[in-house]
């Protein structure tokens, strides 16, 4: 009886001792529970505030710090702690945005043993360096459909949202002939934003693609080469970047032809209409057209003012029989439609081959107006290698195409300026870690 009794009163004390050992263990769960749901504030706020403070920072310091503030309180929620924001740069000299926050969180159940729970969070994003070559249409399509005015209000700010003493920018422009209008280098807004406001809209509109040479090559190999001349150290946090633009099909070629025993260099197209048969030879440096052909047997000299109607030409180019193609490996005809194709072949062999640089280059293709249509916008995703593309690639550098359709128009430069944003939204975070 007495063993019943000493068992009783052990069960009594090890309930009890069970109920407070499991009353402390719920305590915690609870108080616990509590922290972690604000330490998952706290993340999602530095989180959003890091890269709030990144994407601001070409304003300057004060703005990024203020404007990050801002979004850390916004994610928080109420009472948010006061967040630590400081710019530091890695060992390559690329800038960080650190952003540190902690909070006390009070005990319910453990108060007993300590008072507040102490949680905190850190994110730390490093902006690498931007290389990148805009490319730019100024053909005389342009002046008509809107696309002139949109593109001198819309690219400023594009290029102002880039870092003017570390990153490294180039602008190439083209029409009957391609220039590199401002040369690979920082302290590159106050020059290109010039640039674009001098822009004159006249002229073809030259391929994309070819083989460099010097300063008057087809305008995506201008640019890829301007790209290259940035070295890249072994490590460091770099993208690279092509922004094509245009208004219509790209429809040149450049090559050298023999014009009486002498090589000279022409750029070879220029009309893109399917009823016109006509092939422009223009002047690699000024645009200039020389010569037009008919496409089957006469041929024209051009005055200095583009006439080339009234003065046959002489028979410079007269025994030549075409150009060779990079497609076929063989001679073709100067015809507008052999031209035209091997001018977007050669653009997409240029294109592919900047894609499978070490690092890749990644493009983004922008097309504008009814100039653009639905062939044109197929063939310029390829370009861009946009995941809509019939020939899409994931194992090179994925790019993407945007068409701005409604120009002629009201909306045309907000349009325009809103496809330039979310570029440099989509460039921004590739270049944030």
């Amino acid at each position: 009886m007495r063993a019943a009794q000493e068992d009783r009163g052990q069960i009594i004390v090890m309930l009890a001792v069970g109920l407070l050992i499991l009353i402390l263990f719920v305590g915690l769960a609870v108080d616990g529970g509590m922290a972690y749901i604000t330490k998952a504030k706290l993340s999602k706020a530095v989180d959003a505030a890091c890269l709030t403070g990144m994407k601001a920072l070409p304003q300057g310091q004060d703005t990024a710090t203020t404007l990050a503030t801002h979004i850390f309180n916004a994610n928080y929620g109420p009472n948010p702690p006061i967040p630590t924001i400081t710019f530091p740069t890695d060992g390559y000299g690329d800038q960080q945005v650190s952003v540190t926050a902690s909070a006390n969180v009070p005990t319910f159940f453990a108060q007993h043993f300590f008072q507040f729970w102490h949680v905190s969070d850190t994110a730390t994003a490093t902006r690498g360096k931007l290389v990148m070559s805009l490319v730019l249409d100024r053909s005389g399509s342009m002046n008509g459909n809107g696309g002139g005015t949109a593109l001198k209000a819309a690219v400023p700010p594009f290029v102002n949202d880039w870092d003017d003493s570390r990153d490294d920018l180039a602008m190439v422009s083209y029409a009957s002939n391609a220039r590199v209008d401002f040369h690979m280098s920082t302290n590159f807004q106050s020059p290109i934003n010039t640039a674009v406001a001098g822009l004159s809209f006249t002229g073809g509109t030259f391929g994309t693609g070819g083989t460099y040479v010097a300063s008057v090559g087809p305008p995506l190999a201008l640019a890829d080469n301007e790209i290259g001349t940035i070295p890249i150290l072994t490590g460091q946090n770099v993208t690279r970047v092509a922004i094509y633009f245009t208004d219509g099909q790209m429809n040149e070629i450049q090559d050298t032809l023999s014009c009486n025993g002498t090589p000279t260099l022409y750029n070879i197209g220029g009309y893109d209409i399917s009823s016109d048969p006509n092939v422009g030879f223009f002047n690699p440096t000024t645009g200039a057209q020389i010569y037009r052909y008919d496409g089957v047997s006469t041929w024209y000299t051009c005055d200095v003012s583009g006439n080339c109607n009234t003065m046959t030409a002489t028979s410079c180019l007269r025994t030549v029989a075409g150009f060779l193609s990079a497609q076929s490996g063989t001679i073709k005809p100067f015809t507008r439609s052999n031209v035209t194709n091997e001018s977007q072949y050669r653009a997409l062999q240029t294109a592919n081959a900047m894609r499978s640089e070490n690092p890749g280059v990644f493009l983004y293709v922008v097309g504008l107006g009814s100039g653009v249509n639905s062939t044109t916008q197929a063939f310029l995703r390829q370009i861009a290698n946009d995941p809509a593309s019939s020939t899409y690639n994931p194992s090179l550098p994925v790019g993407e195409f945007w068409y701005v359709q409604d120009c002629p128009g009201p909306n045309c430069t907000q349009e325009l300026t809103t496809v330039f944003q979310t570029i440099a939204a989509k460039i921004l975070l590739r270049l944030t870690q």
